[in-house]
């Protein structure tokens, strides 16, 4: 039988809330309804009432949690907390604990100007989803269950912006500059692809988050600086010859990189981003194909 660690408070925060310390002298937060009623320093905490133990990483964060949590009822850190738990899982990683912090303002904030009547659009939402759809999944679910539960109607156009704090709690070296950097990236190379075919490319195709994914991985090597050497230029030159017209497009690209990054691409780079635009457009050019002829059909 596992032994329950004893915890003794140190600062009662409010009837739910409690500044504790085990007996490592480690300092926590615990959550959990009526944990600190009529609580006095050195006493003990009710192991059956503590629902959420909180491990600040520094001070400066302890204090701010505490903060935090004097003014927010219970049942929101419950379904705060239950939401980046599920987002834990689904994305199968660890997210940083500032996101409790950061989370709890921003929808606090948001209730507000729902209750008020503004509500913000966001023009990346579009991006977001195509770009982000993991943290996009998890951020919708947030969404509906604070809906669900708080008996709110936060819109679409939220899913967005929740999908910013889960890309920013993913790590702790990932702000929202580099986040929106990645965007920007994406976007324009994106941008680059339809202009020069003129076309539209579908985001629901396999392929598309297959190339978005390659891109992130070539983003991060660009943000980074991280330049490859080239060792078997007769292949390269094998896929260039035979995939012309996409390769005509990676030259754009390349030049792109090169003005606004000042980064050069590896032959490597250039073949990997030369099939997968190749993939890219039969498989839009066939999915373009399948929608007229079911137009037709009608």
């Amino acid at each position: 039988m596992l032994e329950v660690p004893m915890w003794l408070v140190e600062k009662v925060i409010n009837n739910n809330v409690v500044n504790a310390i085990d007996e490592n002298k480690k300092e926590a937060i615990l959550t959990g309804k009526g944990i600190g009623f009529q609580k006095k320093k050195g006493e003990s905490v009710d192991p059956e009432k503590i629902e959420k133990i909180f491990l600040p990483d520094m001070d400066k964060q302890s204090y701010k949690l505490e903060e935090i949590f004097k003014d927010t009822p219970i049942e929101f850190i419950k379904i705060v907390t239950e939401c980046i738990e599920y987002g834990k899982q689904f994305l199968k990683k660890e997210l940083n604990a500032n996101l409790y912090i950061t989370l709890i303002e921003h929808l606090n904030l948001v209730l507000q100007r729902v209750k008020q009547g503004a509500i913000l659009n966001n023009p990346m939402l579009f991006d977001m989803k195509h770009f982000y759809p993991q943290e996009f999944a998890v951020a919708e679910y947030t969404r509906n269950r604070i809906n669900q539960v708080l008996g709110v109607h936060l819109p679409i156009d939220e899913t967005g912006f929740l999908t910013m704090h889960f890309l920013n709690a993913e790590s702790e070296s990932n702000g929202t500059g580099q986040i929106m950097n990645t965007t920007q990236f994406l976007q324009d190379v994106l941008r680059i692809i339809e202009e020069q075919y003129e076309i539209k490319l579908d985001p629901t195709l396999y392929e598309y988050g297959r190339f978005v994914t390659h891109l992130k991985y070539l983003s991060q090597k660009i943000f980074e600086g991280i330049q490859e050497e080239d060792d078997d230029d007769e292949f390269y030159i094998s896929v260039q010859q035979k995939h012309k017209e996409a390769y005509e497009c990676v030259k754009k690209i390349e030049a792109y990189i090169k003005e606004e990054y000042e980064f050069l691409m590896s032959q490597e780079e250039k073949m990997y981003l030369t099939v997968y635009i190749k993939r890219i457009l039969l498989k839009t050019q066939k999915s373009s194909k399948k929608v007229i002829d079911d137009q037709e059909k009608e």
